[in-house]
């Protein structure tokens, strides 16, 4: 399993408890938390920084999940994406799945289990093909992202 402290999370969510609750949950498992309100803060920091892992919920007074995780996926399509979020039916999760997604949990019920799948995705995509490596095979690499 990766070391949490290793994990730098960036977590958009538009409910202040919410937000404030989950952050306290990923800090107290070792990740550095990030936190954005906004789609467009979360866009920025994303253009801006580094991070292992965005993490996203489904709605915001300025966008949505879907069209964050698909602006995201523009340029950077290595760092993976968990949405944590209260819309529970198949179809909310498809979508989020098909903008680029490689999780969907369930609030609350999933509250608990958040930590343990960041930390999964991070290991997995530290353990995926570097970029250069992708590179130097002709694939096509996106410009964001060290995996």
């Amino acid at each position: 399993m990766t070391t949490p402290s290793q994990g730098h999370v960036l977590y958009l969510e538009a409910h202040d408890d919410t937000r404030v609750l989950m952050t306290i949950i990923l800090e107290q498992a070792g990740f550095k938390v990030t936190p954005a309100r906004l789609g467009a803060e979360f866009l920025k920091q994303a253009k801006e920084g580094h991070f292992d892992l965005y993490l996203l919920n489904h709605t915001f007074p300025d966008s949505s999940g879907v069209s964050v995780c698909m602006a995201t996926r523009e340029f950077d399509e290595h760092t993976p994406i968990l949405f944590y979020s209260t819309l529970a039916m198949q179809k909310e999760r498809e979508e989020a799945m098909n903008a680029g997604a490689q999780d969907y949990l369930i609030k609350p019920n999933d509250l608990f289990n958040v930590a343990g799948h960041v930390a999964k995705w991070i290991e997995a995509a530290n353990k995926a093909p570097t970029q250069s490596a992708k590179a130097s095979t002709g694939a096509s690499v996106k410009k964001k992202g060290k995996r």
